[in-house]
């Protein structure tokens, strides 16, 4: 007796959802340690440019030719032969990024701490103050539709306003601790990642010969094509949107410190943090910052912020964007949208930050298995003295 196909292809579903279901149980069990490890070689991947750059030299020939012929001396020629070893650079860049993050934190903490206290319990007050607002809002509105108070019943009343109020002042507090534990205890795990980055990294040239040793020879040059192509969207993206933060950071924090706005190091972290968030950062950037003055009651000064805050912003999406990304993802405005969704569905929060680029680069890469069937296609050389785009196997 043979058994139908659609009985067998249910079957084999069946098993499959079950197969699966016991992988993702699996891999709940290790999800920390998986997400550590995945941080660890994100960072890797992230500052490897650098450290096969200065392994290969950061004064390019090209470069220095170009300046003797403009009258520098010619002793620049020397420089041509400095380079960092590999090893040595990993180490030159890590320690820098550990020095840097330790010098933030022992200027930072002093500022925002205070900051951070300042501004609960203004929210605190204002949140205190804010039935008494509203019912006096609600009064304005009857009176300017020339109703009854009575008639907007459906409005909360002043005793909900109160208990609404009260609700929310208990919950800043609390918030702003479990806030500053989450921080310390995230630090601690960023400190072990960045061990872990840093033996990802030395062992980054090795792995890379291993995995292409693995593979035929006849592959080597679609999985160069693959590896820049990947570099480009999903590195390329990610790299350009760390400096974004930064300098939206920078530039935050200089306005409010000019216009002599309070919580000037607190709002421009928030700033370049939240900048980072596709679609929604740019705005919530650009508002937050007024918002200080505002809530002060110094109108003018807030809206004049404002306009340069836009005014910058302007520049940064329109002219130096395109610049640091180009057409890093080349994902339609459509797909980028829906990348979004799909990615906050599936990830939460990560998802925010990892769609475009994970779809960008699985958008390149089907443009790639298409036009390889009909001719092969080779991965792109890179330029002397930049920073290596080829994450396989770095070219000196």
């Amino acid at each position: 007796m043979r058994v139908p196909r659609l009985v067998l292809f249910l079957v084999a579903f069946a098993a499959l959802i079950y197969v699966t279901e016991r992988l993702w149980q699996l891999f709940s069990m290790f999800a920390d340690l998986v997400r550590m490890l995945a941080l660890a070689w994100l960072l890797a991947y992230v500052l490897h440019p650098l450290v096969a750059w200065l392994d290969r030299g950061p004064f390019p020939e090209p470069w220095l030719e170009g300046l003797i012929r403009r009258g520098a001396p010619l002793q620049l020629r020397v420089l041509t032969r400095f380079r960092i070893p590999y090893p040595i650079g990993a180490t030159l860049v890590y320690t820098g990024l550990l020095a840097a993050i330790l010098i933030g934190l022992l200027l930072g903490v002093p500022l925002l701490v205070p900051q951070a206290l300042e501004l609960t319990t203004l929210l605190t007050s204002y949140l205190q103050k804010a039935p008494e607002i509203l019912v006096e809002l609600q009064r304005d509105l009857a009176a300017r539709l020339n109703v009854p108070v009575e008639s907007l019943a459906i409005l909360p009343s002043r005793e909900a306003w109160q208990d609404l109020a009260r609700l929310g002042a208990g919950w800043v507090l609390p918030i702003l601790v479990e806030t500053a534990r989450r921080i310390g205890g995230g630090l601690v795990e960023f400190l072990l990642i960045l061990a872990l980055s840093y033996y990802t990294m030395l062992d980054w040239r090795n792995l890379s010969r291993q995995i292409l040793a693995l593979i035929p020879p006849a592959y080597h040059d679609e999985i160069r094509a693959t590896a820049a192509i990947l570099d480009r969207t999903f590195g390329g993206f990610l790299r350009g949107q760390l400096l974004i933060a930064l300098i939206n950071g920078l530039m935050t924090f200089g306005v409010m410190v000019a216009f002599g706005a309070p919580f000037a190091g607190l709002i421009a972290l928030l700033a370049g943090l939240v900048i980072l968030i596709p679609l929604i950062g740019a705005p919530i950037a650009l508002w937050g910052p007024p918002l200080t003055f505002w809530l002060r009651g110094e109108w003018s000064a807030g809206l004049w912020m404002w306009i340069v805050l836009l005014i910058y912003q302007q520049i940064l999406f329109h002219f130096l964007v395109p610049r640091m990304l180009g057409e890093a993802t080349g994902l339609p405005p459509l797909l980028t949208l829906i990348a979004i969704l799909v990615g906050v569905r599936l990830l939460g929060f990560w998802g925010f930050i990892f769609a475009i680029p994970v779809a960008g680069a699985g958008y390149s890469l089907a443009f790639l298995l298409l036009n390889s069937q009909g001719a092969p296609t080779r991965a792109p050389e890179p330029s002397a003295g930049s920073p290596s785009t080829d994450p396989i196997e770095d070219r000196k």
